[in-house]
This record gives structure tokens, C-alpha cells and sequence, in this order.
């Protein structure tokens, strides 16, 4: 199978911005979380070497706050809907293979068998309705998972990483 598309890598999470010419907070927060408001949470992380938020001098090197980027969310959005595409292709792909393989047997006893099955056997007919079922419910999943991604791009503000970390750490591993 060759994908149709390359793998979308998504933008990295910066752990520093350098300070563009007579850029603010406000500005750098907007552009890192679509939200200028937040721009305090910048300010917090670098009160050690920032006494003044409106002290900002271009090329001085911040720290960024542990946020959940809006546009890397985003990304991987579309990276899942990139994949259900591709994927549906290659099912179809597929599907019209085998339905060519048994357009070449024809009607006759060969291609009866393919079709139906024999001897108690599944035939291409029963499989690939299976097949058809649990591709559709993949895609789906696949389509439901880039849709909640993008509300929590819209939605997602700032999330308590410690308690999420506790969390997460009690679920089984299996």
C-alpha cells in the first residue's frame, strides 16, 4: 500500500521565544495561544529575569509556560483526517480488486465458491461485509477523533499538568 499523502509533522512546542522587534507579551501570546490575555502566564515563568512585563528588549530569550499550543492540536487534527482519507482509499483500492477477481471467475461453480463460500466455508460475500462494517466504524473514529481535537483547540485554555500526569499515571498500562 503507498499512502497519497506524507505524514504531517506537527509544529514542535517551543520551550523558549527570542523577542522580535517591539513585540509584547501580549503579542508573543497571541501568536503562541491564539490568546493575548495570557500573556501573564509568559510573564510568571520569567519574573527572574523580567522585573517589568512592559520591559520587553528585542532578542531577549523567554521561557514558555507548559500550554497546550491551539495550532499543534490542530495539526494532529488534520494528520488524523490525512489518515482516514488514505485509508479509505486503500479499502476501496481493495474492495475493487477483489470484485475484479471475482468478475474473473464468473458466475460458474469457481466463481459461486469465491462469492459465497464452500462447504460451510465464508465466502468473499460475508468477509468483506465484515470488512466493510469495521472500516466504516474505524473511520468514523477516525473522523469523531479529528472533530474533538479541533473543539479542544478552540476551547483548551491551561490544564493543571501535575494533576493530569497523576491522572494519567492510574490508569493500567494494558
Amino acid at each position: 500500500m503507498t499512502m497519497s499523502s506524507e505524514p504531517i509533522e506537527p509544529p514542535e512546542r517551543p520551550e523558549s521565544i527570542t523577542v522580535g522587534p517591539e513585540e509584547s507579551l501580549w503579542q508573543i501570546a497571541e501568536k503562541l495561544f491564539e490568546d493575548g490575555s495570557r500573556w501573564e502566564r509568559i510573564y510568571e515563568a520569567n519574573r527572574d529575569v523580567l522585573g517589568d512585563p512592559h520591559a520587553l528588549r528585542q532578542g531577549m530569550r523567554l521561557r514558555l509556560p507548559m500550554e497546550i499550543y491551539p495550532a499543534h492540536v490542530r495539526s494532529v487534527a488534520g494528520a488524523y483526517d490525512l489518515e482516514r482519507n488514505d485509508l479509505a482509499t486503500f479499502v476501496e483500492d481493495a474492495m475493487d480488486d477483489l470484485n475484479a477477481i471475482g468478475d474473473f471467475w464468473g458466475g460458474g461453480k469457481n466463481g459461486t465458491t469465491f462469492f459465497k463460500g464452500e462447504g460451510g466455508g465464508t465466502g468473499y460475500e460475508a468477509v468483506s461485509g465484515q470488512i466493510a462494517k469495521g472500516v466504516d466504524a474505524l473511520l468514523d473514529a477516525h473522523d469523531e477523533i479529528s472533530k474533538r481535537l479541533r473543539k479542544m483547540a478552540d476551547r483548551v485554555q491551561v490544564t493543571d499538568w501535575d494533576n493530569l500526569i497523576t491522572i494519567l499515571s492510574a490508569f493500567p498500562d494494558d
